[in-house]
């Protein structure tokens, strides 16, 4: 991610400015109830630079079955880019494997060899604006020079996947929806799974309408407290 930003955005990009999730909370029956309502669950790298502020996250995320993204299997990758002028353009291909990877060695073989035919007595290879390379641009595309900022995910605003393990009693959903009314977060649907009557539990999952980050959390840690809720089992972001 910090990788294709330094690209995408002209400055150079620490990786730990990136919000990162990994897949350790995902369980089979998320993918289960993703097919249910029309998604696929795909990691995620995802880097925009909106107001002068660039933000990078790296998540699993849900993606409507249709979209290419929701597509992409095995040694495959993708790469969604969109520009003022361009729109979206994506690029799809192999991204490991036998042949992919010694592709990739042998470019890079040869572009060490160019560089040192090129420019005897420097280094090969480094870093962008290493010796012998030209420093990444703070360009600004006004043309002033500009360094950007990093935004937080706090202000994020997306539709989001929510999985409670709740008990099994009347009035439990009313206690979860007023705790997402009081962060102005909207339900969108709500669904009931995996009753277990020994235990006098359900499996709950919630879609909202989109909705800011930082409520959405606030939210999760008010539940957390509720005597009703066993669990918070996951939560994903949808894009769409």
């Amino acid at each position: 991610m910090a990788i294709l930003a330094s690209l995408a955005f002209h400055v150079p990009f620490n990786p730990e400015d990136a919000y990162r999730q990994g897949i350790s909370s995902l369980e089979p029956q998320d993918f289960r109830y993703a097919q249910e309502l029309g998604y696929a669950i795909k990691p995620l790298a995802i880097a925009t630079l909106e107001n002068g502020a660039i933000q990078a996250r790296v998540h699993p995320a849900l993606v409507p079955v249709d979209h290419m993204l929701a597509k992409v299997d095995g040694v495959y990758n993708a790469v969604e880019v969109e520009g003022s002028l361009c729109g979206k353009v994506l690029l799809h291909g192999m991204g490991a494997g036998r042949e992919p990877t010694t592709s990739a060695v042998v470019g890079d073989v040869i572009e060490v060899a160019r560089r040192m035919t090129l420019q005897p007595g420097l280094p090969a290879s480094g870093p962008p604006g290493a010796e012998g390379e030209a420093p990444l641009s703070t360009a600004s595309p006004g043309g002033e020079d500009e360094a950007w900022s990093v935004k937080s995910i706090d202000g994020l605003e997306r539709k989001y996947y929510l999985r409670l393990r709740v008990a099994d009693h009347p009035g439990v959903l009313a206690q979860i929806a007023r705790l997402l009314g009081d962060g102005e977060i909207s339900i969108a649907s709500v669904l009931q799974k995996d009753t277990n009557p020994a235990e006098q539990t359900a499996e709950i999952v919630i879609t909202t309408h989109p909705a800011r980050e930082a409520s959405v959390q606030e939210a999760l840690r008010s539940m957390a407290n509720l005597e009703v809720v066993r669990g918070v089992n996951n939560l994903l972001r949808i894009e769409e």
